[in-house]
């Protein structure tokens, strides 16, 4: 009996030390293509509120977007980043609450491989990892760095999972009007244009996106990254074949599926996780320095509702409060349905930005980071976002 309960020790001591676990997977590509990876998180037997490493790599043969992970937005927190030279970027997953962060992606990385990209492994290697529990103490890591074998196979300069809802940056569907942020390898100019004389233009430094032939409006185009906005014609479809050019050359072309709706709510942050770009009553700036109080009107800024009534025109700017979206619109704050004063078209804004106004409900737990979902007929958007609330 007595060696029994030794052994018992032993095995409950050993799980009390297992720590939380980081890992980069290597992929195979070509040079000139784009490359999803992941930084996953295993917590082991700890419960992890924060994270931080180093991650250095070859900038000469590749550049990373960084994307919060679904277990990142699970836990509403956010990335920050900072050079800390040409080829080394530390990370750091964190958020104004307590809450863990499940097993799974944290950090979702496109990785970007420059066109002379000698075949080979280009390794994406972990270093300095460190984390804490949601009481701030450090917990036990191990980790395991992965990389990119560049090869001769043959690949895209994206995919359909790199065009991202531009205010949640997940992918999926594309609703009518939907703004969306497009990654990969040499998709646009060379160097990055922006629309000079009006709100969009269909073409941007010769780069253009067409949906079944009808011109998308552009917002941003560059090396990595175009900004654009689903046409209205896509409607009532349940598909639509999206094309990329750029320079007169046919970059990409590949279907997407069509959703009436995809609602997804701008970040403060611009990647789709932590406090929303939201404005108090005031139209002050909601942080947790600057809360909103119970009972007062909110302003939410999103995209994804689908089409307006009356119908708005591809890159039409919305000059009045008069546009509204066709399907029904809700939002819960912290868990409790908050009353709706107006869904429709920003003024001011191009058409595709949907503007919420709501109230505050009295009945909630204020803190920094209430939890915030937009609903717009059956479907609602990605967790994640957050409303400090006095």
């Amino acid at each position: 009996m007595q060696t029994q309960r030794v052994v018992a020790f032993l095995i409950f001591s050993t799980a009390l030390l297992i720590g939380a676990d980081l890992s980069i997977a290597t992929q195979s590509s070509a040079a000139g293509t784009s490359v999803s990876l992941s930084a996953i998180l295993t917590p082991g037997s700890n419960s992890v509120a924060s994270l931080q490493f180093d991650l250095q790599y070859d900038s000469a043969g590749m550049s990373l977007i960084s994307l919060p992970g679904a277990s990142a937005r699970s836990a509403g927190k956010t990335i920050y980043s900072v050079g800390l030279s040409a080829n080394q970027t530390r990370f750091l997953l964190a958020g104004v609450n307590q809450n863990p962060i499940p097993q799974g992606d944290a950090i979702d990385f496109i990785v970007n491989l420059s066109s002379n990209a000698p075949s080979g492994s280009h390794p994406l290697t972990i270093s300095n990892f460190t984390c804490s529990d949601v009481l701030g103490n450090a917990v036990p890591t191990t980790f395991t760095s992965g990389g990119v074998n560049v090869t001769g196979t043959s690949g895209s300069r994206t995919i359909a999972s790199e065009v991202l809802n531009a205010a949640s940056l997940t992918s999926g569907p594309v609703s009518p009007g939907e703004i969306l942020t497009i990654f990969g390898a040499g998709i646009g100019p060379a160097i990055a244009a922006q629309p000079t004389s009006s709100a969009t233009d269909t073409v941007l430094a010769e780069t253009s996106i067409l949906f079944d032939g009808n011109t998308a409006p552009l917002l941003y185009a560059g090396p990595n990254q175009i900004n654009a906005i689903v046409p209205f014609e896509v409607s009532g479809q349940n598909t639509t074949n999206m094309i990329i050019e750029s320079g007169g050359e046919l970059v990409a072309g590949f279907p997407l599926d069509v959703a009436t709706v995809a609602p997804a709510i701008f970040t403060l942050n611009a990647n789709g996780s932590g406090p929303g770009a939201i404005l108090n009553q005031d139209l002050s700036l909601n942080t947790p320095s600057n809360p909103a109080a119970r009972g007062s009107v909110v302003v939410l800024y999103a995209t994804g509702a689908g089409t307006m009534n009356p119908p708005v025109k591809d890159g039409q700017v919305i000059e009045s409060a008069n546009f509204n979206t066709n399907l029904p619109v809700s939002v819960m704050i912290g868990g409790v349905s908050a009353i709706v004063v107006y869904a429709g078209g920003a003024p001011g804004l191009v058409a595709g930005v949907l503007q919420v106004n709501c109230i505050v409900p009295h009945s909630i737990q204020p803190g920094a980071s209430v939890a915030v979902i937009l609903t717009v007929g059956s479907m609602s958007s990605p967790p994640g976002v957050e409303l400090a609330v006095l």
